[in-house]
């Protein structure tokens, strides 16, 4: 490793350092034909049910709401609590995602009342977010794979004026939401989803690099940070297809069956969350669908819409190698059911795909080497003119047809590898608490023990014994490895797994090379 070559890897080390700060500053798919089959049917199922209670003619209410009820809907994937107080949502977890303590995610912040609504009447304003409502059902349990629905009256007077209908069907995180006025008096809505999504993670700082405000106006994704949403709320008008919200793992998004939603406004909550709302155009009826959920590319991407483009795989000219990475994890994974050994398939698979530029790197170092006695000649000459000094060497480099920068291909196209790998180790559910074996159990976490960096900061400096040559090199070799291990403490095990095995690989290859070099040496010497 040349001077040139140190000098790339520090630059790039710090470029990963940058990289990371701006990460902390501001998150399988089995789909054989029977699943697909499954969730055809089940989208025909709730579309049976969404018809079902808009045209059933039902006997309206005519009592006096009672005190706060709440109601409790629990399916296979989720159980939720709504208040007849709004009709609104007071809790939301996900069944199937273990949260902090134990228990299963709760999506929704304590204290909090989203998918409250304020209907507009041309200059009248009606705030429904504390108003009682009637709801005749209690408790809803779906573990049976029947489905439901909760229908909820706004009563002014004793006489309903609006009916809101949440419809529910097993084995899916999205929930049907209807309006209707029943005095056939058109409303623009605002619908509100004022507490964004609670912290599911131990480290909330980091979570919170990943909490965003997605939508799709038209054919335009948008996504804004936390840090770009103002506290203060700011609009888009246009042509919403559906807006939401993210954590590091997890999304909800209002999407509208009847492109009925004209504007969406988001602002900042504490600092730490973000709120959003959707209005929406005069209408006396409207439909609307609710997701409470992983960000699963593979269940959004079938939902259409563009929802899967809520993943985020990292900045643009990181995410399509992101994407090519997390295809072939997920790939791998449906062959191999752990993901630190796909890690370890991953790794070897980029050492095989590098070859060609490793034997190119090798090649220009050995190259370099046999130039050392003429360039420290060329020192000597030219030590007090150093610019002549580097004019002559570069003559040397194109009369020998060495490149000085050839060593450190294999580290430059690694670096995009390695970024990438950042993100999808970081922000796909799929890596969520995915174990590996003995004390790593979460693979998107770094190692508690710091036993994979120090592994791989001596991987790292037997590497280098293979390779530098010059003695005035040999600080650098001991300080990289030391270097390193003390950035890679705060990085995913995941990634320090991948590579600890690119280095171990790395020496058995560099070994394999320079045995054969030694057996072409030694026969060549016995033929002369």
């Amino acid at each position: 490793m040349d001077k040139r070559t140190i000098i790339a890897v520090l630059l790039i080390t710090l470029l990963f350092i940058a990289y990371t700060m701006l990460f902390r500053k501001p998150k399988q798919q089995e789909k054989d034909v029977v699943q697909k089959e499954e969730e055809v049917v089940e989208k025909q199922e709730m579309e049976k049910v969404e018809e079902k209670v808009k045209e059933k003619i039902v006997e309206l209410p005519t009592t006096k709401p009672d005190a706060e009820k709440i109601i409790t809907v629990r399916t296979n994937l989720y159980e939720a609590k709504f208040s007849t107080t709004g009709a609104t949502l007071k809790s939301m977890q996900l069944l199937e995602y273990p949260g902090k303590e134990g228990k299963p995610v709760e999506l929704i912040p304590e204290g909090s009342s989203p998918l409250s609504l304020v209907l507009f009447e041309m200059e009248n304003k009606l705030n429904l977010g504390e108003f009682p409502t009637v709801c005749e059902k209690d408790n809803i349990n779906l573990n049976a794979g029947l489905k439901d629905s909760l229908v909820f009256y706004y009563t002014k007077n004793n006489v309903p004026f609006l009916k809101k209908v949440f419809v529910f069907v097993p084995n899916s995180y999205v929930i049907g939401l209807h309006l209707e006025s029943l005095n056939k008096t058109p409303y623009s809505i605002k619908l509100a989803f004022d507490s964004g999504l609670a912290s599911t993670e131990k480290d909330e700082r980091d979570e919170m690099a990943y909490t965003s405000f997605v939508t799709m106006l038209g054919d335009h994704f948008q996504r804004m940070n936390l840090k770009n949403v103002k506290e203060e709320k700011s609009s888009i008008e246009g042509t919403v297809n559906w807006a939401g919200v993210t954590s590091k793992y997890f999304l909800f998004f209002i999407l509208s069956e009847d492109n009925v939603i004209k504007k969406v406004s988001q602002w900042k909550i504490e600092k730490k969350r973000i709120g959003f709302s959707v209005s929406t155009k005069e209408m006396e009826k409207g439909s609307f669908s609710l997701y409470f959920g992983p960000i699963d590319y593979y269940k959004l991407k079938e939902m259409g819409k563009g929802l899967e483009r809520s993943v985020y795989f990292g900045w643009k000219w990181i995410a399509p190698i992101s994407r090519v990475i997390f295809f072939t994890f997920i790939g791998i994974h449906k062959v191999i059911p752990n993901y630190g050994v796909v890690i370890i398939v991953f790794s070897t698979i980029m050492m095989v795909v590098f070859f060609p530029l490793t034997m190119r790197s090798h090649s220009s170092m050995r190259r370099m080497q046999r130039l050392q006695p003429k360039m420290e000649e060329l020192r000597k000459r030219y030590k007090d003119d150093s610019q002549r000094m580097n004019k002559e060497i570069m003559k040397l480099y194109s009369q020998h047809k060495v490149n000085p920068v050839g060593g450190c291909l294999p580290l430059l196209f690694q670096m995009p590898v390695f970024f990438a790998l950042y993100a999808v180790l970081r922000s796909t559910i799929e890596l969520r608490r995915a174990p590996f074996m003995l004390w790593i159990q979460d693979l998107s976490m770094k190692d508690p023990y710091f036993i994979l960096p120090i592994l791989m900061g001596v991987a790292m400096f037997v590497q280098q014994k293979f390779t530098v040559t010059d003695p005035r090199q040999k600080a650098m070799m001991y300080f990289m490895p030391i270097f390193l291990v003390f950035i890679f403490t705060r990085l995913p095990s995941g990634i320090v797994l991948y590579w600890l095995v690119y280095n171990l690989l790395s020496i058995l290859q560099q070994y394999i090379i320079r045995r054969g070099e030694k057996e072409e040496t030694v026969k060549g010497t016995e033929e002369v």
